[in-house]
């Protein structure tokens, strides 16, 4: 028979040892945006960071005064998550092949595991494109597709995304929540596509701060306890009923 004191000892620790392994959040924001030829200094932008805000106000942000952006021509992007590294990133391929990348690693920060639900909810993968001047501009993104591995529970409702500017602000995004799973590759994912700008206009003060042109993400993770984890909880959770059971017919 298994001693009392030891089976309490076991129940605990298990229901203990679970805590460092409960579950996490990871969320960050991804922008690309152009209010200039790419010839202009701060012509046009990438970063990655918590949100939105603070991208936009350059606590976490990259942008360069070469020649980044092409108007009217197709440029490679890639947006996703590294588990090892705990970190999100947003690259662009600019026209001449050059690599450009931001990234985002919350400090303390531990990584997701690889059986984490990422969530973009509606209206969180959008182009905006603002009155400026003329011409008109315009902003496409197209061949959205995830990485492989991933098991998508509710997909993109179109890969094809597009806002003109002909006369007044024209915004539009994903209509409907997109939900995966990135237990299949381990954690990570990326999401690829191709974006093109057009009819670019150069802005005299801070560059693409003040852009016409922009395309954005916020993806959320909601993290799940290990498999292991899982089933040491409930091993602990079992051992602490089965000692209860026994203290009750003890003193019955």
């Amino acid at each position: 028979m298994i001693n009392r004191r030891i089976l309490t000892a076991f129940a605990f620790a298990a229901a203990l040892t679970v805590a460092p392994l409960a579950a996490t959040d990871f969320s960050f924001s991804s922008i690309m945006r152009a209010g200039a030829r790419g010839i202009a200094a701060g012509g046009w932008e990438i970063g990655t960071g918590a949100d939105l805000n603070s991208i936009t106000s350059g606590t976490q942000y990259r942008y360069s005064n070469i020649r980044g952006w092409s108007n009217n021509l197709d440029q490679q992007f890639r947006i996703g998550y590294d588990q090892a590294t705990n970190t999100a990133f947003t690259t662009v391929w600019g026209s001449t092949g050059i690599e450009y990348t931001s990234s985002f690693n919350p400090v303390g920060g531990n990584p997701l595991n690889s059986g984490g639900t990422w969530t973009i909810k509606a209206n969180a993968l959008n182009l905006t494109a603002d009155p400026a001047v003329v011409p008109p501009t315009s902003i496409l993104v197209s061949q959205l597709q995830f990485g492989n591995g991933l098991n998508v529970l509710q997909p993109l409702t179109s890969t094809t995304l597009f806002a003109s500017q002909p006369t007044g602000n024209s915004q539009v995004g994903n209509s409907a929540p997109v939900v995966f799973s990135a237990f299949g590759s381990g954690g990570n994912w990326y999401l690829d596509g191709i974006i093109r700008f057009s009819g670019l206009t150069p802005y005299v003060a801070n560059g693409a701060t003040n852009s016409d042109l922009r395309f954005s993400l916020t993806a959320s993770a909601a993290d799940t306890p290990e498999p292991a984890a899982v089933i040491l909880f409930s091993t602990g959770v079992l051992a602490m009923a089965v000692y209860k059971r026994r203290k009750k017919d003890t003193l019955a």
